[in-house]
């Protein structure tokens, strides 16, 4: 019998045992550790740094007041024609203006411009003070995040408001085109939507904080490794029709960009801490 050949056999048999058992060891030593790391209460700012998430500021962690609030969408011819009766002024907005059921869009006569994004705010406040330039221009103020300065197609928006946060929707705001024209940004033309008779459907609700969407937008993979996140607002978002009818309720808005350059808004509902971004506009007809 060959003792030496036996003894080899035995010996890599329980090499082999031992790296099978070891690995066995480790594997469960590196889940341990996950299960470590998950229970830990990482700050949010610690987990986005180590996937070179980048930001500007802090997540804040107040919570605002917020309401669901219903109103209703205008009719902008009907709109204009109160308005020249209210003023006493027939030719108002008459020549270069056109109204479509919700939606007016004027083409802008007075000489307006900027030479700098600085000055966007002032300039635009200026001109949605003009009552024979812009109806119900006082209920607007300007949204800075939504706005574009670069691109094929520059444009100032405002939105109206309710108790300081503002409506970040198509269904309440101007959107005025802009134009290069020597070194400057023109005013061009604008479109107008408006909501009329805005009301609390029940009591001010406490909502999430910008550092708690943060973190569960963090959670659900909806900011990519590499990624910036551009910007970050509380603003109402419309969320249903009912009977003519526009309900809205407080979402916090996320601008994330990828590092293909690509960039995507997320929405999480403010009320529920839900993300909301794909969610369509429910709608109740009457019955």
């Amino acid at each position: 019998m060959d003792f030496r050949k036996i003894g080899w056999i035995f010996f890599f048999t329980f090499l082999g045992l031992n790296i099978f058992l070891f690995s066995i060891y480790k594997k469960a030593d590196d889940q341990e550790n996950v299960v470590y790391r998950t229970d830990q209460k990482v700050p949010i700012e610690d987990r986005l740094d180590s996937e070179d998430i980048t930001y500007s500021g802090d997540f804040s962690q107040k919570q605002h007041k917020g309401y669901y609030l219903s109103g209703d969408p205008t009719d902008m011819n009907q709109a204009l024609d109160e308005e020249r009766e209210r003023l006493d002024d027939p030719d108002l907005l008459n020549e270069q203006t056109s109204t479509e059921g919700q939606t007016l869009t004027h083409n802008i006569t007075d000489e307006k411009a900027i030479t700098e994004p600085s000055q966007a705010a002032d300039v635009l406040d200026q001109f949605l003070q003009q009552e024979d330039q812009v109806l119900f221009g006082e209920q607007y103020s300007y949204l800075k995040d939504v706005s574009s300065f670069s691109g094929d197609y520059p444009t100032l928006v405002a939105a109206q408001s309710y108790e300081g946060i503002p409506i970040d929707d198509s269904s309440s705001r101007i959107e005025i085109e802009l134009s290069n024209q020597d070194d400057k940004l023109s005013f061009n033309n604008y479109t107008q939507t408006h909501i009329s008779d805005l009301v609390p459907l029940r009591e001010a609700i406490s909502l999430y904080s910008e550092e708690e969407i943060i973190n569960t937008l963090y959670v659900n993979n909806k900011i990519p490794n590499n990624s910036e996140i551009k910007w970050r607002h509380l603003a109402y978002t419309l969320t249903l029709q009912v009977r003519g009818q526009n309900v809205y309720v407080p979402a916090w808005f996320v601008a994330i960009e990828d590092e293909d350059g690509q960039t995507q808004v997320e929405r999480v509902n403010a009320l529920t801490n839900r993300i909301i971004t794909n969610s369509t506009v429910q709608t109740v007809e009457n019955s």
